[in-house]
C-alpha cells in the first residue's frame, strides 16, 4: 500500500492554562501522560496527526476548560509519552486502543466522551469499533473518514490552495530539515489571510518522535473493512462538526452518516480544518455547536 501521511497542524497559543500532568503505565509498559484541566463534565481530547503534539489544541481547550473538565491525552510518541523505540510493534491501532483503555481505568471506569480532531476522530472510530461499551458519546471535529477513501483526494484538495511562495518555502524547510507543515499551513484554511496571520514559526516543532505518522496511519488504513463492519452495531450518540471547505472533504461526513446513521452533523460555512480560529463568526458558531453536541441526547 502506498504510504499515506495524514496531516493535522496548528500554532501554539501563548496563553497558559492551569493544568495537572498525570500518567499511567499502558499494557506494553509505556508511560502514557495526560493533562487534566478545567471543571465540569469530563471530555477526552484526541489530537491529530497522527504523531503531532496535543499542545496545538491549546487555543481550543483554553476555552473549553471554562465549561468542561478537559483530559488531553499525549498519544504515544508525542508530548511526554515518548517511546524507547518507534516501530510497528510500538505504534499500531491496537497499542492506541490499549492506551485509551488505560485512560478509561484512570478516570474511574466511567464511559468516555471522546472529542477527536482529524486523526483524533479516526482514532475514535477505531476505539468505538473495538470498545463500544466504554463510550458515552463521540464528538468529531473535522475528522478524517471511517475508511481510507479520503486519502485519495485529501492531498490534491490541500495542494490546490497553495501558492508558489508556499511551495518555495516547503522546499526551504525540507532543505533545512525543518517541518514542511509550516509551509503548507494555508492549505488547511478557507481564509488565506487568517492562515498567514496564524502560520507558525519556521523552526516550530510539530512532532516529538519521527516515524509515528506512517506507522499509525498505515496500520489504521489496513483495518478499514473490519472497522466498518464493527461500527455498524455501534449505538452511542455521534456528533460531527466540519468546516465546509475542509480539505479532508465533505464526502467524509456522508460516509460517517451512512455507516453510523445516528450521527448528527453540522457544517460551518467559509471554514477549513480549524473552525475555532478560522474567524470570529466561524469560531462563535463552532463553540455554539460544540455545546449543543454536549447537551443533546438523540
Amino acid at each position: 500500500m502506498k504510504k499515506v501521511i495524514v496531516f493535522l497542524i496548528f500554532i501554539i497559543s501563548s496563553n497558559l492554562c492551569t493544568q495537572e500532568m498525570k500518567s499511567f503505565i499502558s499494557l506494553d509498559g509505556t508511560q502514557i501522560f495526560y493533562e487534566d484541566i478545567g471543571k465540569g463534565e469530563t471530555i477526552v481530547l484526541l489530537s491529530g496527526g497522527p504523531g503531532l503534539n496535543s499542545n496545538y489544541l491549546k487555543d481550543l481547550y483554553t476555552v473549553l476548560q471554562n465549561k468542561y473538565r478537559c483530559i488531553i491525552l499525549h498519544q504515544r510518541g508525542t508530548g511526554n509519552s515518548l517511546l524507547k523505540e518507534v516501530n510497528k510493534e510500538t505504534v499500531n491501532v491496537s497499542r492506541y486502543i490499549e492506551d485509551i483503555n488505560g485512560l478509561y481505568d484512570e478516570l474511574g471506569g466511567k464511559k468516555l466522551t471522546l472529542v477527536g480532531h482529524s486523526w483524533g476522530g479516526m482514532l475514535s472510530f477505531s476505539y468505538a469499533a473495538n470498545q463500544p461499551e466504554k463510550i458515552k458519546k463521540i464528538i468529531l471535529l473535522n475528522t478524517g473518514g471511517i475508511t481510507d477513501k479520503f486519502f485519495t483526494w485529501f492531498g490534491s484538495n490541500l495542494s490546490m490552495r497553495l501558492y508558489p511562495e508556499d511551495l518555495a518555502l516547503r522546499k526551504v524547510q525540507i532543505e533545512n530539515k525543518r517541518s514542511s507543515l509550516t509551509a503548507i499551513w494555508p492549505g488547511y484554511f478557507y481564509s488565506r489571510e487568517i492562515a498567514l496571520k496564524t502560520r507558525p514559526a519556521l523552526d516550530y516543532k510539530f512532532n516529538n518522535q519521527l516515524g509515528i505518522n506512517p506507522l499509525a496511519s498505515g496500520d489504521w488504513a489496513k483495518r478499514s473493512e473490519d472497522r466498518v463492519q464493527k461500527l455498524k452495531s455501534f449505538e452511542a450518540p455521534v456528533f460531527l462538526i466540519a468546516g465546509r471547505q475542509d480539505p479532508v472533504g465533505e464526502s467524509v461526513v456522508y460516509e460517517v452518516k451512512d455507516i453510523l446513521p445516528q450521527t448528527n452533523y453540522f457544517f460551518i460555512e467559509e471554514c477549513g480544518h480549524f473552525p475555532w480560529i478560522e474567524g470570529d463568526k466561524q469560531s462563535k458558531l463552532f463553540y455554539k455547536l460544540f455545546d449543543k453536541s454536549m447537551s443533546l441526547i438523540p
